[in-house]
């Protein structure tokens, strides 16, 4: 079976947005940007009521385009994210064909966890994952205790990652966003009117914890996919 990466995100507080027309725009505005160069099998799009979908090939695929998408959005603006290891097929044909598989159901289920963990008291999360039983290298041997160890750890990264971006100001938060993007220190300085030096201590201070644990989600996964393209850590 091919282990696809399914991404649900809804809007979180979308019945106390004062202008969802607006707010709607914007969400698919950032989620397009977030995805460009990404090595999506679906891109970014909207589905019925607060909710958005993509499909990726690998981990680190799907959590960059999350994590690219959080920095780019506005302050008054958030999204949460569920992300769901496994199996993705098309159920009846032509027009009317959906998309149905176990990458959906635990997708689902991921967004429902960070949600519940919100209600919890972690305001913060806003992502979560879930692999399905043939998600990691060597399913056939991999067993239920090692595929929830894995899983485990990969939510405490991202319970860590969440955390960072709701500490970091507007203009940090931009600014990595531009170095997730592929921007270079010196472009990310001038579009934001800030010297390189800043930038280049963002990269190795606040945004070293993101950028290396961005990295490392491949591996947590077992998938081998790669992370994201242009980190600008050292440009």
């Amino acid at each position: 079976m091919r282990i696809r990466y399914a991404v649900i995100a809804d809007i979180v507080g979308s019945r106390d947005l004062p202008d969802r027309d607006r707010a709607q725009q914007i969400f698919l505005d950032v989620l397009a940007r977030a995805g460009e160069g990404l090595d999506l099998l679906r891109g970014p799009y909207a589905t019925v009521g607060d909710e958005f979908q993509a499909v990726a090939h690998d981990l680190g695929t799907a959590l960059t385009l999350t994590l690219r998408a959080q920095l780019l959005l506005p302050d008054a603006l958030s999204l949460r994210f569920g992300v769901g290891a496994g199996e993705i097929r098309e159920v009846g044909a032509g027009a009317a064909a959906v998309q149905d598989g176990s990458a959906w159901w635990l997708a689902r289920e991921a967004i429902d966890s960070a949600h519940a963990a919100q209600d919890a008291g972690l305001d913060f999360v806003r992502t979560r994952v879930r692999l399905g039983a043939d998600a990691l290298d060597g399913a056939a041997r991999c067993t239920d205790d090692l595929r929830r160890e894995h899983e485990q750890v990969a939510n405490a990264m991202l319970t860590f990652r969440d955390q960072a971006l709701q500490r970091m100001r507007d203009r940090p938060r931009r600014l990595m966003g531009r170095l997730l993007m592929g921007a270079t220190q010196v472009e990310a300085a001038a579009a934001e009117g800030v010297t390189q030096s800043a930038v280049s201590a963002l990269a190795r201070g606040t945004g070293a914890g993101l950028l290396a644990a961005q990295a490392l989600f491949p591996a947590v996964a077992g998938d081998g996919g790669a992370g994201p393209r242009g980190t600008g850590a050292s440009r």
